[in-house]
């Protein structure tokens, strides 16, 4: 029996599994990323925790390579990982190859937002569909995009940015500026001094202010996150009808924490995506949450390195 290991590298937690065909996990293991450590320790952390979970191998299993899901910017044909923004000090690392090496093994590295997509798509809420786009929500904007059950990938592998769809021409800002967790933080912050008695000063500065601390407010009934919240919303559905513009999907699925932990916020922004699409057979497509919840990382990698694994 084959089988593929799967690695999810966030720049906070690394998880590694041992996973089947069908998307059992045989093993699993986690760590902290320790990223101020720097690429050379992470990457041999990230070993460490890759030949743990190879040991849970059946006797009688092969194991066909592994799979990576990265932060990008990232080159998935030469493996190269170019400085993402939450990785200090990973400027053009040879992420692949320094994998490798030690493990002896075949791999294969794609966005992280790329891997949750195929995830979904093959173990989760998309099995079945043709066409399905996944967006992910937190800290920035990210997503993957299935069209006739390939993965978009574009030149150089760098297509399906989703966050920076630009939504407000005037000052040339993008979605992830508008929208993600770090930009309603942002605005919250910008507002914050404006409104002294805001429940927001009892929970945060204009200085620490997140999305989770907008969101708490808000759910208690004060007036400043709310419009926070509702312009949120705004800027999310704006994104979702673009999205659903551009690629028709069968299934719009929307993840990441701002998502995940506000549904009230993703129920607001679909009917403001359903209100601005131009004809109603965009309307027919579910905008809704993924199935797979912390295991996307780990089985979208899984299911990168199956798919890759058909060409050897």
């Amino acid at each position: 029996m084959k089988y593929v290991i799967g690695v999810d590298l966030g720049g906070t937690q690394m998880r590694a599994a041992l996973v089947t065909a069908d998307g059992e996990i045989l093993a699993h293991e986690r760590s902290r990323t320790c990223i101020e450590e720097g690429p050379t320790a992470v990457i041999a952390r990230m070993v460490g925790m890759i030949d743990r979970v190879r040991v849970a191998l059946p006797s009688s299993g092969d194991v066909l390579g592994i799979g990576i899901g990265a932060p990008g910017p990232l080159n998935p044909e030469t493996g190269v990982v170019y400085a993402p923004p939450y990785m200090p000090g990973w400027h053009t690392i040879q992420l692949r190859d320094a994998v490798a090496g030690p493990t002896g093994l075949p791999v294969v590295i794609n966005n992280d937002a790329n891997v949750a997509a195929l995830a979904e798509w093959r173990f989760g809420a998309g099995i079945g569909t043709r066409h399905m786009v996944y967006v992910t929500v937190s800290t920035g904007i990210g997503g993957g995009v299935i069209i006739d059950g390939r993965l978009l990938l574009g030149r150089l592998g760098a297509a399906a940015e989703l966050g920076s769809i630009i939504l407000d021409a005037e000052r040339g800002l993008t979605w992830e500026e508008l929208a993600s967790g770090t930009a309603l933080g942002q605005a919250a912050a910008t507002s914050m001094p404006a409104h002294p008695t805001s429940l927001l000063h009892s929970l945060a500065t204009p200085e620490n202010v997140t999305a989770a601390h907008v969101a708490r407010a808000a759910a208690d009934g004060d007036t400043l996150a709310r419009s926070l919240m509702d312009r949120e919303a705004q800027f999310l559905g704006m994104g979702f009808a673009s999205i659903l513009h551009i690629f028709s999907p069968e299934l719009l699925l929307v993840g990441g924490s701002v998502a995940l932990e506000n549904p009230d916020l993703v129920a607001q922004a679909r009917e403001i995506a359903y209100r601005r699409v131009i004809v109603n057979l965009y309307r027919d497509v579910p905008i809704m949450p993924p199935h797979l919840g912390e295991r996307v990382g780990v089985l979208g990698a899984a299911a990168l390195m199956l798919d890759t694994s058909r060409n050897f």
